[in-house]
């Protein structure tokens, strides 16, 4: 009867300190900051990739189908460059407006773009219609795109 008691105090704790483990996340400070850029394929030769930006300036490129490459290349954003970035989604307010919905037209890659910075976070779906706000900030991000495809030949 002992030996039952002790086997079930011991899994009991064992329970109980896996879950508390499991459910802690790590918080995210007033500094963290991701930035995740894709686009999805179509029927045709539409450029197939995913980047991703955080806050280490730190840049993962992943190109998958008609992209110059075609794989994962990092490099690290110069500090100028990381700033410029900073600067275009402050002036978009991309994390203060409600993203907006579209109906997708047939045969359209879909663009994501999803910026976490601090507590906030948001995710936008663009097909044909760029949003205003976000036209200087998606060309910034294609041509980094393009930058990357052409320095990593």
């Amino acid at each position: 009867m002992k030996n039952h008691f002790l086997l079930f105090a011991l899994l009991s704790s064992l329970l109980l300190c896996s879950s508390l483990f499991i459910s802690c996340k790590p918080a995210k400070t007033a500094s963290f900051f991701e930035l995740k850029y894709s686009k999805s394929p179509c029927k045709g030769q539409c450029p197939y990739f995913d980047l991703k930006i955080t806050e280490d300036q730190m840049v993962v490129f992943n190109g998958r189908k008609y992209t110059t490459i075609v794989g994962i290349v990092q490099i690290k954003l110069s500090d100028e460059k990381y700033q410029k970035l900073q600067n275009l989604i402050k002036e978009s307010q991309f994390l203060e407006t409600d993203a907006i919905g579209y109906n997708r037209p047939f045969d359209v890659p879909i663009t994501k773009l999803e910026i976490m910075k601090g507590e906030k976070s948001k995710e936008q779906t663009i097909y044909i219609e760029k949003p205003q706000n976000l036209e200087t900030l998606l060309v910034f991000l294609d041509m980094l795109v393009l930058e990357i495809q052409e320095d990593s030949k």
